[in-house]
Protein backbone atom coordinates (compact mmCIF):
# COMPACT_ATOMS: atom_id res chain seq x y z
CA UNK A 1 0.00 0.00 0.00
CA UNK A 2 1.41 3.40 -0.99
CA UNK A 3 1.16 6.32 1.42
CA UNK A 4 1.75 9.93 0.41
CA UNK A 5 2.04 13.18 2.36
CA UNK A 6 2.74 16.77 1.49
CA UNK A 7 6.13 18.19 2.38
CA UNK A 8 4.66 20.79 4.76
CA UNK A 9 2.77 18.10 6.71
CA UNK A 10 5.90 15.98 7.03
CA UNK A 11 8.00 18.96 8.10
CA UNK A 12 5.48 20.05 10.74
CA UNK A 13 5.00 16.53 12.11
CA UNK A 14 8.35 14.90 11.38
CA UNK A 15 8.72 13.05 14.66
CA UNK A 16 5.20 11.63 14.53
CA UNK A 17 5.45 10.74 10.84
CA UNK A 18 8.74 8.91 11.23
CA UNK A 19 7.52 7.11 14.35
CA UNK A 20 4.47 5.87 12.41
CA UNK A 21 6.65 4.81 9.45
CA UNK A 22 8.89 2.92 11.85
CA UNK A 23 5.92 1.33 13.65
CA UNK A 24 3.97 0.33 10.54
CA UNK A 25 6.92 -0.61 8.35
CA UNK A 26 5.33 1.22 5.40
CA UNK A 27 7.27 3.87 3.47
CA UNK A 28 5.78 7.29 2.73
CA UNK A 29 6.25 9.22 -0.49
CA UNK A 30 6.67 12.93 0.24
CA UNK A 31 5.13 15.24 -2.33
CA UNK A 32 6.47 18.66 -3.25
CA UNK A 33 4.15 20.70 -5.46
CA UNK A 34 1.99 17.56 -5.77
CA UNK A 35 4.86 15.60 -7.33
CA UNK A 36 6.83 12.77 -5.69
CA UNK A 37 9.98 14.23 -4.19
CA UNK A 38 11.46 11.72 -1.71
CA UNK A 39 10.52 8.47 -0.02
CA UNK A 40 10.93 7.97 3.70
CA UNK A 41 11.18 4.31 4.57
CA UNK A 42 11.93 2.40 7.76
CA UNK A 43 15.24 0.69 8.34
CA UNK A 44 14.82 -2.98 7.61
CA UNK A 45 14.62 -5.07 10.75
CA UNK A 46 17.81 -6.88 11.58
CA UNK A 47 19.65 -8.00 14.67
CA UNK A 48 21.99 -4.99 14.39
CA UNK A 49 19.24 -2.33 14.47
CA UNK A 50 17.96 -1.09 17.81
CA UNK A 51 14.54 0.43 17.04
CA UNK A 52 14.37 2.18 20.40
CA UNK A 53 17.69 3.89 19.71
CA UNK A 54 16.38 5.01 16.31
CA UNK A 55 13.25 6.47 17.92
CA UNK A 56 15.40 8.35 20.45
CA UNK A 57 17.58 9.71 17.64
CA UNK A 58 14.54 10.89 15.68
CA UNK A 59 13.10 12.59 18.77
CA UNK A 60 16.46 14.27 19.42
CA UNK A 61 16.69 15.53 15.84
CA UNK A 62 13.14 16.87 16.01
CA UNK A 63 13.77 18.61 19.34
CA UNK A 64 16.88 20.36 17.98
CA UNK A 65 15.62 20.88 14.42
CA UNK A 66 16.17 24.64 14.62
CA UNK A 67 19.81 24.15 15.59
CA UNK A 68 20.38 21.73 12.69
CA UNK A 69 18.71 24.15 10.27
CA UNK A 70 21.01 26.96 11.41
CA UNK A 71 24.08 24.73 11.06
CA UNK A 72 23.00 23.74 7.55
CA UNK A 73 23.01 27.35 6.33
Amino acid sequence: MAFTMGLADVKNNFSRVTAEINRSGHPVTVLKNNKPWVIISPVQASGDVDREALDIAVDFMEEYRGVFEELAK
